[in-house]
This record gives structure tokens, C-alpha cells and sequence, in this order.
């Protein structure tokens, strides 16, 4: 009987360790950082969203630094911006904006443009990367956000 009694309770203990277990995974499988893109290239955008098809779904493009601005509101996770832009605003006065406006998401620069003047004066307002766009750096624009949600929110992301 004391036996029996036993492993009923271990069976009743490890099923609430199983559940325990399986709403955790899906917890995390529902977690969906609210990424912000500011790029006005459609093949930079579309390269982009691919690199992001596995880490959200909740992905918010503009490509114009006005437009962005005015949906702030939705305080992104992360942005992604990009320095030469439509409209006004270039990625630089967009992220002066930010910062006046104490916003703290993370920020990953992602342009073409590499004069020294303005990556220094980019890297000053502190962004977390700035990385040259290319076609080969795409790879490493993936990995920088995932590394960065990661030590932002304290999740593991998927590598696939």
C-alpha cells in the first residue's frame, strides 16, 4: 500500500512537472518581440524581413523617418534603422529624436553610408551595432538581433 501510495505521488509529481515544463515551452514559443524597421529600400526591406522571419511576427516596417516617429507609441523591442531615408529625416535625425525623447529600445544602424563623420557621430547616440549594408553582412545583421533581443528581453530565440 505505502508503495502504491509512492508512485502515485511520483506519477502525480512528474505530471505537474511535465505541465510545468509545457507551459513554459509555450510561453516562450508565444513570446513575439515588437521589432520596428525603418528602411525605405523595398529589396533592403524584403532582405530584412527575412532575416526576421524566425525571431517575430510582430515586425512594423516604414520607410520614412516621420512615419515611425508617429507610431512610437507601440514602443518597439528593437529598431532597425537605416541612415538614408524618404522624407525629411535622415537615420541620424530620427535617432536624435529618439534620444531626446528618452526612448531606451535598442537600436541596430544598419547603412551603406560609411563616412567616419557620421558613423562616429551615430555610434555617439549610442546604438548597440552599426553594420554596413551589404548583401554579405545580412548574416551578421541576424545574429546582432538576436544577440540583442536576447540580452534586452532574456530570451533564447531560435537559431533556425
Amino acid at each position: 500500500m505505502v508503495a502504491d501510495n509512492q508512485r502515485i505521488g511520483t506519477k502525480i509529481h512528474l505530471a505537474a512537472l511535465l505541465n510545468n515544463s509545457l507551459h513554459k515551452m509555450n510561453t516562450m514559443k508565444k513570446v513575439q518581440p515588437r521589432i520596428f524597421v525603418v528602411e525605405d529600400n523595398p529589396v533592403y526591406q524584403t532582405l530584412v524581413l527575412k532575416q526576421l522571419e524566425n525571431i517575430s511576427q510582430d515586425i512594423h516596417v516604414f520607410s520614412t523617418g516621420e512615419t515611425f516617429l508617429a507610431e512610437l507609441d507601440g514602443r518597439p523591442d528593437l529598431i532597425i534603422l537605416d541612415y538614408n531615408l524618404d522624407g525629411a529625416f535622415t537615420g541620424y535625425d530620427v535617432l536624435k529624436q529618439l534620444k531626446n525623447r528618452a526612448l531606451s529600445s535598442p537600436v541596430i544602424f544598419f547603412s551603406s553610408n560609411l563616412e567616419i563623420a557620421v558613423t562616429s557621430s551615430i555610434l555617439k547616440l549610442g546604438v548597440v551595432e552599426y553594420i554596413e549594408k551589404t548583401i554579405f553582412t545580412l548574416p551578421r545583421l541576424k545574429n546582432t538581433i538576436t544577440r540583442v533581443l536576447e540580452s534586452s528581453m532574456g530570451i533564447i530565440f531560435s537559431k533556425a
